[in-house]
């Protein structure tokens, strides 16, 4: 059993703690969800801000990832074969934006779909890159509400430092809250982006 299967198969335990500093630039303090991973291994624990209800969002118990026709995990695929996702959104979402974007390079997007919701569903998506599209790919995330314009929360890559290696493909997700074209507030998440090799 590989630790990401068990990082992300933990119950979740919400306690009501003031947010971790260094989580999150500006905005409101929010009280924080704590994933518990100790263990054995030893291995520590991640936490994350409790984000209000009325925001789209995804949970760390249901994280994004690629699956095959079976839902078993996805993690190697062929040149040119479709791509089967699920995202699971709470019930405030009702757009979805996915942008297949390259590990190593995230603003290289090769393949997009955007999709709508009823909210508080598991979304299944079919991704077609293009058999020229080689290498390790993630899923960049926009979620909305009713109105895109008015509110978007953004799951993207923390941006990637050769020093730390909890960044970029290696680390969790950071939720972008965008209101009004204007960044409300940017923190790290406990949800990994799941990853998938084209070779």
């Amino acid at each position: 059993m590989t630790l990401n299967y068990v990082r992300h198969t933990l119950i979740l335990v919400a306690l009501p703690v003031i947010a971790v500093s260094g989580c999150k630039d500006g905005g409101e303090e929010l009280p924080v969800n704590v994933i518990d991973l100790t263990g054995d291994a030893g291995v520590v624990g991640c936490s994350q801000p409790s984000f209000p209800d009325e925001q789209p969002d995804i949970s760390p118990l249901t994280p994004p990832k690629f699956v095959t026709d079976t839902g078993e995990q996805e993690l190697l695929v062929r040149p040119g074969d479709p791509l089967m996702a699920e995202i699971t959104v709470n019930a405030a979402t009702r757009r979805v934006l996915v942008e297949l974007a390259f590990a190593w390079s995230p603003e290289v997007v090769v393949y997009t779909e955007e999709v709508e919701t009823l909210g508080d569903r598991t979304i299944p998506l079919i991704l077609f890159p293009s058999a020229d599209n080689r290498g390790r790919f993630f899923m960049r995330i926009t979620l909305c509400g009713d109105n895109c314009d008015q509110r978007e929360v953004v799951f993207d890559l923390i941006e990637p430092d050769p020093d730390d290696l909890t960044t970029g493909i290696n680390g969790d997700y950071e939720r972008t809250l965008i209101e009004n074209g204007e960044v409300i507030q940017v923190d790290q998440t406990c949800v990994r982006p799941n990853s998938v090799l084209i070779q």
